[in-house]
């Protein structure tokens, strides 16, 4: 059975629990959160963990990749200037797909290949720092949407929502022709607005993010959220087949309806509960999701989205990422 160790603010005794010796270059998996959004991931939590993980190997960075949507975190020098605007100014940064994709093989359901942020494969091993929260299309994001999406690169996110058909919203498009010049794959043509050819769309999502008016985006009701979730879930299992996993921790504060890709202050939709570490990365999203559950006394994720957002754990589980059943343990009641 795996172990979940919580405590409510002592953060630097959970590392002391989960972070076991490990050499090699190290990469602590973090979310910057959007700019306008004053909920995402505290800074003192990460650097927290960081200071701990330089005690043990001094070649140590903050990586993500870039999001696919229109905004600063979808180019390389904007994404580090938040970045550093947050607070994650404490630590070398390393934006892993700036420079391209890590092609990995998978031979999974959904994908035979996953396609990771190409400096990826300059690492050794990595610890995950996550927020958990809720999400619209996931349920929740935890550990495990912090390892798949976030360390899928641009065309890796966009493979994962590739059954979600992009659509152009007639009332934002001014049929400028920018996102047909740029379409690699001559997929889109004006005709008083954008019109996406999906047979000919190869998902490399540069629509999304040369559309000056925000106007291209994805239908989410095109695809389950059981489908996103267990295709997370693979992109999960292919960075963790490849980089040895040393330790996550879930930050169970600020607990929002939606996530930290948001631009807007969201209020919190549970009183904060604490921090959790484990070794074990299905563990300790089973752990946050039923601590959050048990503080509303009923299942929050479910009522703000309709979704089964277990689907993620199950298929986890299926996969041998890890286990379901924990033993949670309180560390602040133990010397």
């Amino acid at each position: 059975m795996a172990k979940v160790f919580f405590s409510k603010n002592n953060v630097s005794k959970l590392a002391d629990k989960v972070l076991v010796d490990f050499s090699g270059k190290t990469g602590i998996k973090v979310h910057f959160g959007e700019p306008g959004n004053i909920t995402f991931l505290d800074p003192k939590t990460v650097k927290t963990v960081y200071e701990k993980a330089k005690k043990i190997e001094d070649d140590i960075s903050l990586i993500e990749c870039n999001v696919l949507y229109k905004g600063d975190r979808a180019e390389t020098k904007s994404h580090l200037e938040v970045a550093r605007d947050h607070g994650f100014d404490f630590a070398p940064i390393d934006i892993c797909d700036a420079d391209g994709d890590w092609i990995v093989p998978a031979n999974l359901k959904y994908f035979k290949e996953v396609k990771l942020g190409k400096s990826l494969r300059d690492y050794k091993n990595l610890i995950v720092v996550s927020h958990f929260k809720g999400h619209g299309a996931n349920g929740f994001g935890g550990t495990i949407k912090n390892i798949g999406m976030g360390l899928g690169s641009r065309a890796g996110k966009m493979a994962m929502h590739k059954a979600f058909e992009l659509s152009v919203d007639g009332k934002k498009c001014i049929a400028c022709g920018i996102c047909a010049e740029k379409c690699p794959a001559n997929a889109i043509e004006i005709d008083g607005v954008a019109k996406i050819n999906l047979d000919k769309c190869i998902g490399c999502a540069a629509c999304i993010t040369n559309c000056t008016q925000g106007a291209v985006n994805f239908a989410w009701d095109t695809q389950s959220s059981k489908e996103l979730q267990e295709k997370i879930v693979e992109y999960s299992l292919g960075v963790l087949k490849n980089l040895k996993p040393i330790a996550f921790f879930n930050e169970l504060k600020n607990i929002t309806a939606n996530c930290d890709c948001y631009d807007v202050v969201m209020k919190k939709e549970t009183p904060d509960i604490g921090y959790l570490a484990s070794a074990d990365p299905v563990a300790i999203d089973q752990a946050s999701y039923d601590l959050v559950n048990k503080e509303v006394g009923y299942d929050l994720f479910e009522k703000l989205h309709g979704i089964d957002s277990t689907a993620q754990l199950e298929y986890a589980e299926k996969l041998g990422l890890g286990s379901r059943e924990y033993e949670l343990i309180d560390i602040d009641q133990t010397k």
